[in-house]
């Protein structure tokens, strides 16, 4: 009998767990390990737990489509989203906002960074996410779009929705993104008030994979690398004339490294020299690294790419709950926590109000005023990026407290509470429904008897109108290979291509001239000589 699937069947208290378990994202195979821990005699083996979860998916749909199920989900979680959709009725473009993600997002305005990710679905699409700095210089998710394509208009479609749940007192100021031509485009249409930076990080990558085939030996890559370190870390306008002069000086006989840095990164500058990055406040933030950690934190609760986008949304909102849960247990750790270097004078006012990163950050600036460690001329930058007094304002203040107003309100801790978890991203929303249907109650006792009719004829047919059938999105063509290839294995695995500059590392190189993409008998070097 222990063949027969009777044998092998769950009690109820076990579905129950196989459910809790489902919902908090724990493989089944771990999910039979826990019920074995339990029930020692239990005959299930994986296969059941496989069968039990796809029964409970079918169930949860009680008939809908996928997409309607998820629609009907976001609705009634308190969600802001919006779907896009062709003609042939395939899901195009997909954003939604968690509650908890809008709250934070509005109480922290001031940075965002934006950056696609991808394997994360069976469709293949694209995942844009956005992503925000709190006041401990922590990342929390703001929200995600789902899109067909990377383009611009696609683009220019999920900022708009982002700036709709923003609202018009809550613009961001600066925005951090890679070198996405059709996403600064989009940025530049939608936030035309916001410093979009670059981040420095993916340059230095971008020129590695484009630069250093043209150079023979390792030494002149790392003058190279210093050379070009030194010119976008330069200070103001004239010292960065002055250094890219050196620079076009010593590098005018590699006329293709040249060209490609005049060609591609000089005209954008302003978006990654310090001598222009360090006019603007963005709190320290020049790379889009948070968004790349929360890119791996998101696949971590993914496990796989083959999810729907239904389970994909159920994955992203564990994150979220447990990425808030983590802010408002620091929040309110801060709020009475007082070190023992900070119980001085200076500090009394901001202790306890501003969060412990920027504590931390002031502390340096005013131990380098205390003790002298300050270079000889105060260039502003710190206070203008940081929204934290430098050791030199510090020093010229002469005052025995400093005043809370004298940090930047993205440090501020006091004024924030976050006990509205669900819904206090609609509240405002709410008041202003509310306000009109009492405005609407009251023109409506006044009307005749006849256009009272057709009111309520078109409420009716309002709130009878039905949600269009929208179908599953059509599954993108991949990058590479052809499916039907030979050498091409599909994978459930989460984990990215290499990028360029990884391949161009660990390509074999000729052992001529030590560059990729040939050997000794084709290098050009050897052709010269």
């Amino acid at each position: 009998m222990s063949g027969h699937p009777y044998c092998r069947r769950f009690s109820n208290e076990e579905i129950m767990r196989i459910k809790e378990m489902c919902m908090a994202g724990i493989p089944p195979r771990q999910i039979l390990s826990s019920l074995r821990q339990s029930n020692p005699h239990l005959r299930a083996i994986s296969r059941n737990i496989y069968n039990k979860k796809a029964k409970i998916l079918e169930e949860s749909l009680a008939g809908r489509t996928v997409i309607q199920a998820l629609v009907d989900e976001l609705g009634e979680g308190g969600f802001s989203y919006n779907i896009e959709y062709d003609q042939e009725g395939y899901l195009t473009h997909l954003f939604f906002a968690h509650p908890i993600s809008i709250e934070l997002s509005k109480s922290y305005p001031h940075v965002f960074l934006m950056d696609c990710t991808y394997k994360t679905n069976k469709y293949k699409m694209p995942l844009l996410d956005i992503i925000g700095v709190s006041s401990f210089n922590t990342s929390f998710y703001s929200c995600f779009v789902f899109m067909q394509k990377e383009e611009e208009k696609d683009y220019v479609w999920a900022l708009e929705m982002f700036n709709k749940i923003l609202g018009v007192h809550n613009q961001p100021l600066v925005i951090i993104s890679d070198r996405e031509l059709a996403l600064m485009n989009a940025i530049r249409i939608v936030f035309p008030s916001a410093c979009n930076l670059l981040c420095v990080w993916h340059i230095e990558k971008n020129i590695l994979a484009n630069c250093k085939p043209h150079f023979r030996e390792e030494v002149d890559w790392v003058a190279f690398l210093s050379t070009w370190a030194d010119l976008i870390k330069s200070p103001n306008e004239s010292s960065f004339d002055k250094a890219w002069d050196c620079f076009e000086n010593e590098y005018k006989e590699n006329a293709a490294v040249l060209n490609y840095i005049k060609g591609t990164w000089l005209p954008l500058k302003e978006k990654f020299v310090s001598a222009w990055t360090d006019e603007v406040a963005h709190l320290g933030n020049r790379a889009t690294s948070r968004a790349e950690g929360a890119h791996a934190t998101l696949k971590k609760y993914l496990q796989v790419s083959t999810g729907g986008l239904r389970e994909v949304k159920e994955k992203i909102c564990l994150a979220i709950e447990h990425q808030f849960q983590e802010i408002k247990t620091q929040l309110s750790s801060e709020k009475v926590r007082v070190p023992h270097r900070l119980r001085i004078p200076f500090f009394k006012e901001v202790v306890t109000h501003v969060s412990m990163f920027a504590l931390d950050e002031l502390y340096k600036q005013h131990e380098a005023a205390k003790y002298g460690n300050l270079s000889s001329q105060c260039t502003g930058h710190f206070f203008k990026t940081m929204g934290i007094p430098c050791g030199h304002m510090i020093k010229d203040m002469k005052i025995q407290v400093l005043p809370l107003n004298a940090i930047h309100n993205q440090w501020r801790i006091d004024a924030r509470l976050f006990n509205n978890d669900q819904h206090a991203s609609l509240d405002d929303e709410n008041d202003q429904i509310n306000s009109l249907l009492l405005d609407f109650k009251e023109k409506y006792e006044k009307l005749p008897i006849l256009q009272k009719d057709d009111t309520k004829r078109q409420l009716s047919q309002f709130v009878g109108t039905s949600f269009p059938l929208i179908l599953e999105p059509k599954i993108q063509p991949h990058k590479g290979r052809p499916l039907g290839s030979k050498k091409r294995n599909e994978s459930s695995s989460t984990r990215r291509e290499p990028s360029k500059f990884e391949i161009v590392e660990k390509s074999r190189k000729c052992s001529v001239c030590k560059g990729v993409g040939h050997n000794k008998s084709t290098c050009p070097f050897q052709v010269a000589s």
